[in-house]
């Protein structure tokens, strides 16, 4: 078996995403210590190329720290560009952009690379860490877990974080699929594949409204997806169903006189006509279908029971939800390391000395629009600055 063992003080980061490589080019930039990276995949950053569909949405203009990421970034050489609800991309809009200053960094730096590297153990012997890979032994003067949660597993995250967590005592919040679809099996779903409509979502549990957003709602062949749909799976339990308002900058008796004239306006059509111009075209047969209403009616035979039937749809059309997609849809993790045994002005375990963690291997999910990478990138600095300070003491 090899040993990697030198006398000078080492960092080593576990995990080579945002949070890790942010991490280990902090702890670098402090001067007094070797620091290193073990990845298993085959090279850094692999799932930070999947985000923002490959332009790497890497912050928001609405985040706390923004201004410490732009000037880590601006340090980096990357040029960012905002956009619609303060994301911020590179300017390039390629992810690729991001990965290869992140790495330029880590190469200035003299930071050890070691991908394809799955480690299995970590312990701590004395004042030091053992971290080995059923091969060979890296020994460490401090720890930085940065393995990520269980989303998207097909790019390395299969929460090796928690387990090693655990051999040293800490808690684990039962990690779930968060920002991720929501499924249906109401068979309608199969017409709408690919509708997209701006609209309210409302999480409804046992009638009462538990979540909001407003936003583009898409439509899948088994259930719902989007940037609304996204931010409110992670509050959904079983039973929960979802409620859709396809017309929400109007109130209900404003859509009523609003169909009220169309009925006079268009009384001669027919009723598959009657909400052209309203919402998305494919959406007009199903909602028709789901009323019993006969698509080939003349407009003009609508009753006033069957408006407010149409106006209630388009207000507060239910649809009932079976689950969520699991950890290969999902974007990020809910749940991970209890925050109650991690100082976080340090990223350090409160239960053992110069072991820090950072990024989504943490029990913090935030909502899209780059709040998660503007997570990964904070706790990954402070981890890092912390973890070279603590080793010089």
């Amino acid at each position: 078996m090899n040993i990697n063992q030198g006398n000078n003080k080492k960092i080593t980061v576990i995990g080579g995403g945002p949070a890790g490589m942010a991490a280990a080019i902090i702890a670098a930039r402090q001067g007094h210590s070797e620091v290193r990276i073990i990845d298993k995949n085959d090279f850094l950053g692999r799932k930070l190329l999947a985000t923002g569909n490959g332009r790497c949405n890497l912050t928001n203009l609405n985040c706390e720290n923004l201004q410490d990421t732009l000037h880590f970034f601006s340090e980096l050489g990357l040029l960012t560009r905002s956009e619609a609800e303060g994301r911020v991309y590179p300017y390039s809009e390629q992810a690729t952009a991001v990965q290869e200053a992140l790495i330029s960094a880590l190469s200035d730096l003299e930071v050890e690379i070691l991908c394809g590297i799955e480690v299995k153990t970590i312990e701590k012997v004395d004042s030091e860490f053992v971290i080995s890979n059923d091969r060979k032994l890296f020994y460490s003067d401090a720890v930085i877990l940065a393995t990520g949660g269980k989303a998207g597993p097909q790019y390395g995250s299969t929460g090796d974080g928690y387990r090693f967590a655990k051999s040293f005592g800490h808690s684990v919040i039962r990690p779930m699929p968060s920002l991720v679809q929501m499924v249906s099996e109401q068979s309608f779903f199969k017409a709408l594949k690919g509708v997209r409509a701006k609209g309210q979502a409302i999480l409804i549990r046992k009638n009462q409204p538990i979540n909001r957003e407003l936003g583009e709602i898409q439509f899948t062949e088994d259930g719902l997806s989007g940037i609304c749909i996204f931010n409110i799976s992670k509050y959904y339990v079983p039973g929960d169903r979802i409620r859709l308002d396809l017309m929400p900058e109007y109130s209900d008796a404003e859509v009523k006189d609003l169909f009220e004239s169309r009925r006079k306006a268009l009384e001669s059509r027919k009723l598959i006509e009657f909400l052209n111009g309203t919402i998305h075209k494919k959406l007009i047969p199903v909602i028709l279908d789901e009323l019993s209403l006969e698509k080939t009616r003349k407009i003009g035979s609508l009753n006033s029971s069957e408006i407010e039937k149409l106006v209630s749809f388009l207000k507060s059309w239910e649809i009932s939800i079976t689950g969520t997609k699991g950890w290969k849809e999902a974007q990020v993790t809910a749940g991970g390391i209890d925050l109650d045994e991690i100082n976080l002005d340090t990223m350090e375990s409160k239960l053992v000395s110069n072991l820090f963690f950072a990024g989504e291997v943490l029990d913090v999910d935030e909502r899209c629009g780059g709040y998660n990478l503007q997570w990964a990138w904070s706790s990954g600095m402070i981890a890092g600055k912390a973890a070279a300070s603590a080793i010089k003491e």
